[in-house]
């Protein structure tokens, strides 16, 4: 078994524990998280981080097998019928498979566990297979739309990334079921969750960083249908650990010196 603990702990299903401590196995399958209540006690063989630890990145919108998808590709896609003309331009271009375990390293690096890749090419499965990442192809019948601007459809993500909260007709505020998604290594210099998460920060300060964190992590994983493993720290689940430093907690807002560390 391994104990971990931070300054806090949020499982995003619930709110932030102080001091509160994981419990896994030997698989790092999550058995335990225990409440402190801010009461700490130093126990045997206990590691303590400092910062906070939430669970592993969902991304929402991947196309690993799309280097050659550029920005402008994107760009060309917002207005009008998003599936339809992203369909469209993808089929036009060649897959670029050479540079698919690019696109994979990118996201174990910055502490992504669950990613859905659009579009994947059939020879594209086996280095996924071989990589840390759990990925999904999502179904033909999902639809992406734009954060903010999403109608009554109940099988849908709604997108939010740099790109595209520029054009997004959207209020933002606390609850909304946005979903972070990066794209390819055409769109992005990095395959980081986490940078897109400073940069919706950025421009939406007065967002709730624990707003953020569920928009990277529960949100997609239930609009992916994989929430029994991914997305939030509960018993039962192996959603991986990721440590975030530079959290301001007066004002739950994430700083722009904040920093990553995977831990599971």
């Amino acid at each position: 078994m391994r104990k971990i603990t931070a300054n806090y702990i949020f499982p995003v299903s619930s709110a932030p524990l102080k001091n509160g401590i994981i419990v896994l196995d030997d698989t790092n399958r999550i058995v335990d998280i225990i409440d402190t209540k801010n009461n700490f006690k130093e126990i045997e063989n206990l590691e303590f981080y400092g910062g906070t630890i939430v669970p592993g990145f969902v991304d929402a919108f991947t196309l690993l097998s799309y280097s050659n998808f550029t920005a402008k590709d994107l760009n060309d896609c917002l207005a009008g019928d998003f599936n339809a003309k992203l369909k469209s331009k993808v089929n036009s271009l060649p897959t670029d498979l050479p540079s698919l375990q690019r696109g994979i390293n990118h996201l174990e690096a910055f502490g992504t566990k669950a990613a859905a890749d659009l579009f994947p090419h059939q020879d594209s499965q086996s280095k996924k297979e071989k990589s840390k990442v759990h990925f999904v192809t999502p179904h033909e019948n999902l639809i992406y739309q734009l954060a903010g601007n999403e109608e009554a459809y109940t099988n849908s993500i709604a997108l939010i990334n740099h790109l595209v909260m520029d054009v997004c007709e959207m209020e933002i505020r606390n609850n909304n079921q946005f979903c972070i998604g990066t794209g390819s290594l055409g769109t992005h210099q990095k395959l980081s969750i986490f940078e897109e998460m400073k940069l919706i920060q950025q421009k939406f300060p007065k967002l709730s960083v624990w707003e953020i964190i569920k928009w990277a992590s529960l949100n997609p994983a239930q609009n992916l249908k994989i929430e029994n493993d991914f997305g939030s720290l509960e018993i039962g689940k192996k959603p991986g650990l990721n440590l975030i430093s530079g959290i301001d907690y007066t004002n739950n807002q994430l700083t722009s010196q904040a920093e990553l560390k995977i831990l599971i």
